[in-house]
């Protein structure tokens, strides 16, 4: 191989490495924008199954565009009695049982309260997922729901 032929595959692999390093730079300038700089802690929910089962349920019925990543809420709903936003759900392991879970999720929140009276109706609210959400997908929901929040479970038995 000439001299030549040499120097144009370093210049080419040089190249592409460069652009490669561009790359992933910009995928690290997303992830930093993304998580604040901060790797995503390891969670329950990443290293159980039935947890990560259940968070692709909660996205694969769009519970997170309500309720936001993780369930942290905060999404805004004009006028709810919530103060103006839909509930978060890292505290539903202190006030519901997984089977009180459950039927919440079957029969939907079809009315939500304004916080204004005179106001108008809050448009968001949680429609029942009676027909759509079942058996383990259910469990694993539940069981997700459940993980997401600190504090000391209400029971665990369904």
């Amino acid at each position: 191989m000439s001299i030549t032929a040499q120097k144009y595959i370093v210049a080419v692999l040089s190249l592409a490495l460069f652009a490669a390093l561009v790359v992933v730079g910009r995928v690290e300038s997303k992830r930093e924008e993304v998580y604040g700089g901060k790797r995503a802690p390891l969670t329950a929910a990443s290293l159980d199954p039935q947890l990560q089962r259940g968070r692709l349920v909660f996205v694969k019925y769009g519970c997170n565009a309500c309720h936001g990543p993780a369930g942290a809420g905060g999404i805004h709903n004009l006028n709810a009695e919530t103060g103006g936003e839909i509930n978060g759900l890292t505290k539903v392991s202190e006030t519901y049982t997984p089977a009180e879970l459950a039927e919440k999720i079957r029969t939907g929140v079809p009315t939500v309260e304004k916080a204004d009276p005179t106001g108008p109706e809050p448009p968001l609210h949680m429609p029942a997922y009676r027909d759509l959400i079942a058996g383990q997908e259910m469990q694993d929901l539940v069981a997700y729901l459940l993980s997401l929040g600190a504090g000391k479970p209400k029971s665990s038995s369904w």
